[in-house]
């Protein structure tokens, strides 16, 4: 019981700040990071998160379909992961020096289809630059290209989308 004998008002009367208000508050709790800081965190992620399913994806081809990667051993799979990761993390650390991260714009299904299509051809590439530099054939290069986009940039999105379905259904119901 409150002592001025009125009950508490509901949740529902909120006021939101106005946006220099919230804009002062978010550079006090995240200020924004330097460029270089911003590029070096890019590309550390993207060397994490392409070195580990680049090997897996190598070495499991190697174990099911040995004439793809021409029964190559363990240290040369990982050599191979380790050039595709380092060649995609110098790429991540490029595309976070060109984008500006005062102004981030919402994202529009275009947007997610542009990225996803750059991404996928930046891997391939990559993918096809290190593999052909080791002599592997045209039609090893591509499916290993194909697999590894598939692992690195399909997979998620596809995980993605299901758990997006998967929390609309939680909240229905």
């Amino acid at each position: 019981m409150s002592a001025s004998g009125r009950e508490p008002h509901a949740a529902t009367n909120l006021v939101w700040a106005p946006d220099d208000v919230r804009v002062g508050i978010e550079q006090q709790v995240q200020p924004q990071q330097s460029l270089p800081g911003r590029a070096g965190r890019a590309a550390t992620t993207a060397f994490i998160f392409v070195a580990l399913p680049a090997f897996v994806v190598f070495t499991a081809t190697t174990l099911v379909a040995p004439s793809v990667t021409d029964d190559a051993g363990v240290g040369r799979v990982a050599l191979w992961a380790g050039q595709v990761a380092v060649l995609l993390a110098t790429g991540a650390a490029v595309g976070a020096l060109r984008t500006r991260a005062d102004r981030p714009e919402p994202p529009t299904t275009w947007s997610i289809v542009r990225r996803l299509g750059w991404h996928l051809l930046s891997t391939g590439a990559c993918t096809a630059l290190v593999l052909a530099l080791h002599g592997l054939a045209v039609g090893q290069i591509l499916t290993l290209a194909l697999l590894l986009g598939g692992v690195l940039h399909l997979v998620p999105l596809v995980v993605a989308r299901l758990l997006s379905r998967a929390a609309g259904r939680g909240r229905a119901v």
